[in-house]
C-alpha cells in the first residue's frame, strides 16, 4: 500500500466522507423557517436523497431509481401528517434553491461530481472539504431524523455528522448487494465509513426478510422490517396486452436479456421503459440500435413517474432480468395492478414462488422463455397469478400501512434523541 493511500485510509476512519462535491443553498435560511414553522411538538424529518431530483421535477428528464421513488412516496405521505415536518434533500445541475411542494420541503443542493474516483491524497481535500459543507447544511435543515438509503462511504459520513450533532440517522437498506461484504458496493480508499456508518445508524430498515439475516450475518445488527409500498389502486379491466419491462439501462439489470426475450417470442406484444444512466451510454446505444429494428417493442426513455400507472394498467405480465434486486418497485406495482411477475432470477422472500405471484426461473434463459409463453397464452392461469399478487400486495405493501409504520418506529426513535436548541449542536 502506497503512503498516499495509507495516509488516506486513516483519514478516513476519522472522519471524512465521499459525499458529492455541493454548494449549499444560498437561501439556507429558508430551510431553517420552514422548519421553525408550526407547533414546536413537530418531528423534523430529513430524508437524504442525492439522486432524487427527477421525481421531483420530472420536467428535467433527470432518472431516479427504486430507493429514490420510496423516499418519494413515503417523504409525501409523510409530509400530509400535520404531526412531521418532511424535506428531502436532493442534488442538481442547477442553482441551489429550497422549495415548497405544497407540506414537503425540497432542498435542491449544486452538484459538482463525485470524488469517488480519486484516490489517495488527491482526494483528501476535496473529501474534507465536502465533509464541513454537509455538516453546515444539517445544522442548517436541523431536522430530527435523517434517513438516507443505499451503500456508500456517505453513509459513514451522515452517520459521523449526526452523532456529533446528537441527531439520529436511519440507514435503509436499498439492495441486496449493499449487504453481500462488508463494503456493500462502496470503493475508494474511503470505503471503511460504509460499514462504520452501518454501525452508528441508529436505526437500520430493511425491505425483505432476506435482507434482515444478511444484515445481522455481516454486521450483527437487528433491521426494522419496513416493506417497499406503493398506493393500491382499484381494480381495472382495461383490455391487457403486452409485455412490460421497466429499469435503468444499466448492466445489472441486463436489459439487452429482455430484447432476446422478445425476439424469441415474435408473436408478443412487449414494451420497455428505460431510464438512461449516464455511465452506462454504449449500453444504451445497444438497446436502442437493437429496439430499432423490432417492430413489436415500444421503447419509453424516462417516463416520469406518475405516467408509469397506465402501463402497469395495460400489462399481461411484468418481466425481471436483474442479476440482484432489494425489493422491486416493479414487483409491487405489477402486484398492485394484478399483473403476474415473471424474473429471470429475482425473488425476494421467495415471494412469487410461494405466493403464487408468477414465476421466477433461477437464472435459467430457457425457463424464462417458456414462462412468459405459458403465461401469455393461458388466460385462466395469468388471471389467478393476478389476483393472487393482488392479494398479496394489499395485504402486504400498501403505502398507507408502511407510511404508519415510519411514524411509529420514527417517533419511538426521536423518544431517545438528545435534540440541542438551534446553534447550540457541535
Amino acid at each position: 500500500m502506497s503512503r498516499s493511500e495509507s495516509v488516506a485510509r486513516m483519514a478516513g476512519r476519522c472522519m471524512m466522507g465521499k459525499i458529492r462535491q455541493a454548494r449549499a443553498p444560498r437561501n439556507c435560511s429558508e430551510v431553517r423557517r420552514s422548519r421553525e414553522s408550526g407547533p414546536p411538538s413537530l418531528l423534523r424529518v430529513c430524508f437524504i436523497s442525492p439522486l432524487g431530483y427527477g421525481l421531483y421535477h420530472p420536467e428535467s428528464g433527470v432518472p431516479f431509481g427504486g430507493a429514490e421513488v420510496q423516499t418519494f412516496l413515503t417523504a409525501g405521505a409523510l409530509a400530509k401528517d400535520a404531526g412531521f415536518h418532511a424535506s428531502v434533500l436532493v442534488t442538481a445541475e442547477r442553482e441551489p434553491v429550497v422549495e415548497q411542494l405544497g407540506a414537503l420541503t425540497l432542498i435542491i443542493r449544486r452538484g459538482r461530481g463525485r470524488l469517488a474516483e480519486r484516490q489517495g491524497l488527491r482526494a483528501l481535500g476535496g473529501y474534507w472539504s465536502s465533509f464541513r459543507e454537509m455538516w453546515r447544511l444539517f445544522q442548517q435543515i436541523n431536522a430530527d431524523v435523517y434517513v438516507h438509503a443505499g451503500s456508500g462511504a456517505e453513509v459513514g459520513a451522515y452517520a459521523l455528522i449526526c452523532r456529533l450533532l446528537h441527531r439520529q440517522f436511519v440507514f435503509v437498506v436499498a439492495s441486496n448487494a449493499d449487504l453481500d461484504n462488508r463494503y456493500g458496493l462502496t470503493g475508494g480508499s474511503l470505503r471503511q465509513l460504509y460499514p462504520l456508518g452501518v454501525r452508528l445508524a441508529d436505526r437500520i430498515v430493511c425491505r425483505t426478510e432476506d435482507q434482515r439475516a444478511l444484515l445481522r450475518r455481516r454486521f450483527g445488527r437487528v433491521g426494522l422490517l419496513i416493506r417497499c409500498a406503493h398506493s393500491i389502486p382499484m381494480e381495472s379491466d382495461e383490455d391487457r396486452k403486452t409485455i412490460l419491462w421497466v429499469g435503468r439501462i444499466h448492466r445489472v439489470k441486463q436489459p439487452l436479456l429482455f430484447l432476446d426475450l422478445a425476439d424469441r417470442c415474435p408473436e408478443l406484444c412487449f414494451t420497455m421503459v428505460g431510464m438512461r444512466d449516464p455511465l452506462q451510454s454504449d449500453l444504451w446505444d445497444s438497446v436502442q440500435a437493437r429496439i430499432r429494428k423490432m417492430q413489436h417493442v415500444a421503447f419509453h426513455s424516462n417516463l416520469p413517474f406518475a405516467g408509469m400507472n397506465e402501463l402497469f394498467k395495460s400489462a399481461a405480465l411484468v418481466v425481471n432480468t436483474s442479476q440482484y434486486e432489494g425489493f422491486p418497485n416493479t414487483y409491487v406495482q405489477a402486484a398492485a395492478h394484478g399483473v403476474p411477475i415473471v424474473s429471470l432470477s429475482v425473488d425476494p422472500d421467495r415471494v412469487i414462488a410461494e405466493q403464487g405471484l408468477g414465476r421466477c426461473v433461477a437464472g435459467n434463459f430457457e425457463h424464462l422463455v417458456g414462462a412468459v409463453r405459458r403465461l401469455a397464452d393461458d388466460d385462466a392461469l395469468r388471471a389467478d397469478c393476478g389476483r393472487r399478487a393482488r392479494l398479496y400486495a394489499s395485504e402486504h405493501h400498501s403505502l398507507e400501512a408502511a407510511v404508519s409504520r415510519w411514524k411509529a418506529e420514527l417517533l419511538a426513535l426521536s423518544g431517545h434523541s438528545r435534540r440541542a436548541p438551534l446553534g447550540e449542536a457541535a
